[in-house]
């Protein structure tokens, strides 16, 4: 049995349908959080959580007077800001985070990486019933041009947005831009107007359940998916970052989207993200339809460049998916492989159980 008591919460309670050994329980005093450490419990602490070590200040004094292992789960971010773990705290402690290269970090001992958003991502879909789309689907359907799904308003989507309307370009996909984070700034929303679909999906502002519905039509009516992932620039070394990192590989929901649906794509991330990809993650590249030399370009926006120019090539020309039908099934089996998803959540219990005993 792995045992878990949280203080604030853990994203990893997303996750306890692939384990039915995991049991996850938050304490109601400090009592009862005592008893749970005594008992063996491994200690986790929302790290993502505004002010979280005030509010549960007396269970942390008794963790630190005790050097009690304590893991921060930020597992939700590429990296720990300022606002989300105020101080360096004073016992041992394990980081619990989703940039698969990050390996060390200034306020933590022990780092520990996982693919979270992948496995979040297939139990989500699979509790929400919906259906993968399948390549005779894709076949049979008349297609044009791409999609490209903007949340939050950023630099990189920024850029993107102004290469798209530039080119004339951007009326001709299927692009939104919904400026979450932006809606008090309207000097930025007027230079990029909020733009939303006839069928797009409503925004419940749950941070979670809106970031993975969609409309399959997005996929089925067009020829790939421009992914603009939430890292881009190497956004963890900005802002308010506890932690410096030299690179990042933060793949989210927004990339299994495409997998998912047996769907071709390319997505607006960090340096050598698509090499990641195949390496860390195991996913095939395309590179019969698309080329990848864009992917090694360190300079952002020449990088970017590169790549909407062939986005640009390939909104007016299509792609052949009978040259990547092998591997377009390849990474959705990949990614539909239950075992595999209990696998990586038992390797990371494994190791919390090892810094926990």
């Amino acid at each position: 049995m792995y045992n878990i008591v949280t203080l604030g919460g853990t994203t990893l309670t997303r996750l306890v349908p692939l384990c039915e050994d995991l049991n996850i329980v938050s304490p109601s005093t400090l009592d009862d959080f005592k008893k749970y450490v005594n008992n063996g419990y491994a200690v986790i602490l929302n790290g993502l959580t505004n002010d979280s070590l005030s509010e549960f200040m007396p269970y942390i004094d008794y963790i630190e007077q005790n050097n009690i292992h304590v893991f921060v789960d930020a597992m939700y971010e590429s990296n720990i800001m300022t606002f989300h773990l105020t101080k360096k705290l004073d016992t041992t402690s394990t980081l619990l985070i989703s940039n698969r290269l990050a390996t060390e970090h200034i306020y933590f001992d022990n780092v520990i990486t996982f693919p979270y958003f992948e496995l979040q991502s297939y139990i989500l879909w699979k509790n929400l019933g919906i259906t993968p789309l399948t390549y005779e689907q894709h076949l049979s359907t008349e297609k044009n041009s791409f999609v490209c799904l903007n949340g939050v308003n950023k630099p990189g989507r920024r850029f993107a947005y102004k290469y798209l309307s530039k080119n004339n370009i951007i009326d001709d996909c299927l692009f939104t831009f919904h400026n979450r984070g932006s809606e008090d700034n309207a000097p930025l929303i007027e230079e990029y107007p909020t733009r939303t679909l006839a069928n797009d999906t409503e925004n419940n502002d749950d941070g979670v359940t809106w970031d993975n519905t969609y409309n399959p039509n997005w996929f089925l009516n067009t020829h790939f998916n421009y992914v603009t992932e939430s890292t881009c620039d190497n956004e963890t070394s900005h802002g308010y970052a506890i932690h410096r990192y030299d690179n990042c590989f933060f793949p989210t929901e927004k990339t299994f989207k495409p997998i998912f649906n047996c769907h071709p794509f390319i997505c607006l991330s960090d340096v050598d993200y698509h090499k990641n990809l195949k390496e860390i993650q195991g996913y095939e590249l395309y590179d019969e339809v698309f080329s990848y030399t864009f992917d090694r370009i360190e300079a952002s926006e020449h990088r970017w460049l590169v790549q909407l120019e062939q986005v640009e090539y390939l909104h007016k020309h299509g792609l052949d998916m009978d040259l990547i039908k092998e591997k377009l099934l390849y990474n959705q089996n990949l990614f539909l492989d239950e075992k595999r998803h209990k696998d990586n959540l038992l390797n990371l219990l494994n190791q919390i159980d090892k810094h926990t005993n």
